[in-house]
């Protein structure tokens, strides 16, 4: 069996069942993160964004201890830029992936070739998963700590705590992917795939009040707390602090099997 990977290049693949194809669409997408500058104009707007903000916050925060003044929360910060910001970014990017590809006709002809829906999406997945989770969240994140280190108060924190919080971040925006990569089997257009995760992530952010079980079920705990009543997970961690309560983790990890799941059986009965 061949499966097709360029103009006139045919490539013999081993897979069998629903992987069909699955390494060559995955390289593809690989190719098109790490084959090109894409990835590092990310992790530059992410390290200027991110680090830079946190940047400022460490001196703000040493301009402080030095005056005998409190500073900003530096960890809840962290929770801001580094979670907040990156939700919505993971919206942005990956809004159009399934849906550009749908009415451009990409997909119906990549999948005239031996390859499987379920690859298809899978590949998808992968590729934006691991690019966007390393431009995005680990390298920002490691840099965030030697800043914490070298700049701040805090000091070196734990690195088995701070890698635990960092964690939590990965997962936060892993949700937040999969979500996305799922709307977008049901839409035809990136503004509906976009509009539900924003409205989504406002919901958990502004109801907490009125339904404080949103707390429980939603990611944002594992980034930054809305609540003054509880503390975020990754402060916790990081912190070496009492963890108000896992739920927050479990049920997150609960989603995004089920965001995946959906998402390839949509697209495996999507006419297009």
């Amino acid at each position: 069996m061949t499966t097709y990977v360029g103009n006139d290049v045919f490539e013999k693949v081993a897979e069998r069942g629903w992987r069909r194809g699955l390494s060559n669409l995955t390289q593809g997408e690989f190719s098109s993160w790490f084959k090109s500058t894409r990835w590092l104009k990310h992790l530059l707007i992410w390290v200027v964004c991110i680090n830079g903000m946190m940047a400022i916050m460490a001196y703000a925060t040493s301009e402080s201890a030095a005056s005998g003044q409190e500073g900003p929360p530096l960890i809840m910060m962290y929770g801001i830029f580094g979670g907040m910001f990156t939700a919505f970014a993971v919206m942005i990017i990956m809004q159009r992936v399934i849906v550009s590809e749908k009415r451009e006709g990409t997909a119906a002809w990549v999948l005239s070739k031996p390859v499987t829906r379920t690859s298809f999406v899978v590949s998808r997945l992968v590729a934006n998963c691991i690019a966007i989770l390393l431009t995005a969240v680990v390298i920002p994140g490691v840099l965030v700590y030697v800043t914490f280190g070298a700049l701040t108060p805090l000091g070196w924190l734990s690195p088995l705590g701070f890698t635990a919080g960092l964690l939590m971040f990965v997962l936060s925006t892993f949700y937040w992917l999969t979500l996305t990569l799922m709307m977008g089997t049901f839409f035809e257009s990136a503004t509906g795939v976009i509009a539900v995760p924003i409205a989504l992530y406002f919901a958990f952010w502004m109801l907490p009040n009125m339904l404080p079980f949103l707390l429980y079920v939603s990611p944002l705990l594992l980034t930054f707390s809305p609540s003054p009543e509880f503390s975020s997970l990754p402060s916790s961690f990081m912190l070496g602090e009492p963890v108000v309560s896992w739920m927050p983790l479990i049920s997150t990890v609960i989603f995004c099997v089920i965001f995946i799941g959906v998402a390839i059986w949509r697209f495996n009965r999507q006419e297009f």
